[in-house]
């Protein structure tokens, strides 16, 4: 024979028969679960940087990647409008500059190198080959590089398109 409880300990009505003070902790605690995971989910989905935050990075980048070329002057290339709508109220910021490096480059051996150089966060990008030296990398933050080594009427120079991840906002006027 098996033995059975005349009233279960825990049945369906298990919170009215708690004593008070064990039901407001529970109480309490189903809230601050509650409150935390609201939270975490709010910072997830609203942690887009800004579009002013994004324009900074990738600028900051391509001046990391300037600095990295022998005698390099940089040149930022004017742009029409260098955004480009990735959502709602929110846009990619593009640049492309030129560095002319000092006489004696060797373009290939740079390429080669540049992604130790500028270390961990990036990852070799998918590309179709052509025909100068060159790479495209990808940022964990989503920002895209690509680096070519080009002729330019007549000289050498780093080619750089900086393309960043998703930035929330509106684009400054300019």
């Amino acid at each position: 024979m098996i033995p059975t409880l005349e009233r279960p300990p825990y049945g369906a009505n298990a919170a009215s028969e708690m004593p008070p003070s064990r039901r407001a902790k529970g109480v309490a605690l189903s809230a601050i679960l509650a409150l935390a995971a609201t939270t975490i989910t709010g910072c997830v989905m609203t942690g887009r940087p800004t579009i002013d935050e994004v324009r900074a990075d990738t600028d900051a980048m391509m001046q990391r990647v300037a600095d990295e070329v022998p005698g390099g002057v940089p040149e930022v290339l004017p742009s029409n409008s260098p955004y480009l709508e990735c959502a709602e109220n929110s846009f990619y910021y593009s640049t492309r500059w030129t560095v002319a490096p000092e006489a004696g480059f060797n373009g290939s051996a740079f390429i080669e190198a540049l992604p130790d150089r500028l270390g961990d966060g990036f990852r070799e990008f998918e590309t179709v080959e052509v025909s100068v030296p060159a790479i495209a990398l990808k940022h964990s933050s989503g920002m895209i590089l690509d680096v070519q080594v080009i002729d330019l009427d007549g000289r050498t120079v780093v080619s750089l398109l900086g393309v960043s991840a998703c930035g929330e906002g509106e684009p400054p006027a300019e």
